[in-house]
Parts: structure tokens; C-alpha cells; sequence
């Protein structure tokens, strides 16, 4: 076991092999090929780049390195053509917690046929008068 799977309980770390296809024996190596790729991409600010970090997009990924640098680079070129949306962005924002409490997000259980997470918009729960009133 690694640092960074310390706090995992065995079935949870057998459960990342089985199903992530997590490795601990080259769980290092698997992160540092992900942020070798970083260098091909001099386009995108990568603001973080740490092991823990990288390792979350190895997990969506399933240990797949291509796939997960993909969603790296996505995510930070996201947040860099939107840089007004995650300029004040705090999960402790009253307009983010109002988001939750109305509804956002709902998960289903069941994955889609990629073994994708599906996030739902319950909009029916949404008070917009609180939303467009300033």
C-alpha cells in the first residue's frame, strides 16, 4: 500500500484492483506517465499537478493513462475558458450550497453503458427568482 491509499479499508483497495485496475506496485509510475504528458499541452495552465491530484483522473479513468490525461487537460482548459465561473468558486458559497439544497446534483446509481457516473439537474426544484434577483 502507498501514501495514497492510506485510510483505504482492504476491501476498498481490493475493490480498486479489481475494478479500476489500481495497481499499488506501480501506482507512481502510472501518475508520473500522466504528468509526463503534461509537456504536450503547453496551451493549458495545469495548476495542479500532485500525485493525489492526477490520481483522481487515473481512477475516473480506470488506470487508463491516455484516458486520464484527456480528462486532465478537458478539465483545465475548462476552468481556463471560464475562468469567471471558478474565479470566487467556494464550496462554502451560499449560491453553491443553495444549488445543492435545491437539488444539485442527483446521481443515479447505475453507471451508463461507458461505466460513466450520470448527474442529474432536478431544474423542477429550482426557486429562479432566487437565482436571477440582484
Amino acid at each position: 500500500m502507498t501514501h495514497l491509499q492510506a485510510g483505504l479499508s482492504p476491501e476498498t483497495i481490493e475493490k480498486a484492483r479489481l475494478e479500476l485496475n489500481e495497481n499499488p506496485d506501480v501506482l507512481h509510475q502510472d501518475i508520473q506517465q500522466v504528468r509526463d504528458m503534461i509537456i504536450t499541452r503547453p496551451d493549458i495552465g495545469f495548476l495542479r499537478t500532485d500525485d493525489a491530484f492526477i490520481l483522481r483522473f487515473l481512477r475516473a479513468r480506470k488506470f487508463h493513462q491516455a484516458d486520464a490525461f484527456r480528462l486532465l487537460a478537458q478539465y483545465f482548459q475548462y476552468r481556463q475558458l471560464n475562468l469567471d465561473m471558478f474565479k470566487n468558486f467556494k464550496a462554502d458559497d451560499p449560491g453553491i450550497k443553495r444549488a445543492l439544497i435545491d437539488g444539485f446534483p442527483g446521481v443515479l446509481e447505475n453507471r451508463d453503458h461507458y461505466g460513466r457516473k450520470i448527474l442529474l439537474l432536478f431544474a423542477a426544484n429550482w426557486d429562479q427568482s432566487r437565482l436571477w434577483a440582484s
